[in-house]
């Protein structure tokens, strides 16, 4: 962005507690599909079993905790956003991973603690309720894609289309492709 004339600072959003709140309204989500672990358990994957085992064992005072946190995380994105006009992040915590694990178990030598924890950052900017889009950025040195994540103030989805837009006109990686695709497991 800064070489399409465009001035570039860092900073973020005040993201303390995401992780938690993420994690308690996820797992509110989850727990309200709990017929289908009494039904089809044996078809679930570990970690949806997780999900809904975690959220049915929260209470009603961690669920009101989680919302007042999310208002507040709310408003210290509507701060951030009367000074700056995006918010620019990676679309993941690490680069795509071998099709042959589940998830990673770990970034930058800290053990991950739960399966979703290497998305935080997408569950994070999907607390605050902005229009947010990945668009292509490069590519680690084994070719694997990465993606730059475009984040723009509520209800401003029309910004964030014409960020993304002005992005990729800019870039060669929109229409290049990485490696060649693995199976998932």
């Amino acid at each position: 962005f800064a070489d399409m004339g465009v001035i570039v600072e860092e900073a973020c959003i005040d993201f303390t507690g995401a992780d938690e709140i993420f994690h308690v309204l996820r797992g509110q989500l989850f727990a309200a599909g709990r017929a289908s672990l009494l039904d089809y358990r044996d078809q679930l994957k570990p970690e949806v079993i997780w999900n809904i085992e975690a959220g049915l064992k929260m209470s009603a005072t961690d669920i009101a905790h989680a919302t007042h946190a999310r208002g507040a995380l709310y408003q210290r994105t509507l701060e951030f956003f009367d000074k700056y006009d995006l918010l620019l992040c990676p679309a993941a915590a690490v680069p795509p991973f071998d099709g042959h694990s589940r998830y990673p178990t770990e970034i930058a030598g800290v053990k991950q603690e739960r399966y979703i924890d290497w998305l935080m950052i997408c569950g994070a900017i999907s607390l605050t309720t902005c229009p947010a889009a990945s668009v292509p950025c490069g590519f680690t040195n084994d070719k694997r894609p990465v993606g730059l994540q475009i984040v723009a103030p509520p209800r401003e989805e029309a910004a964030l289309i014409s960020a993304c837009s002005l992005y990729e006109q800019t870039q060669p990686y929109a229409n290049m492709l990485p490696i060649d695709p693995i199976e998932p497991v």
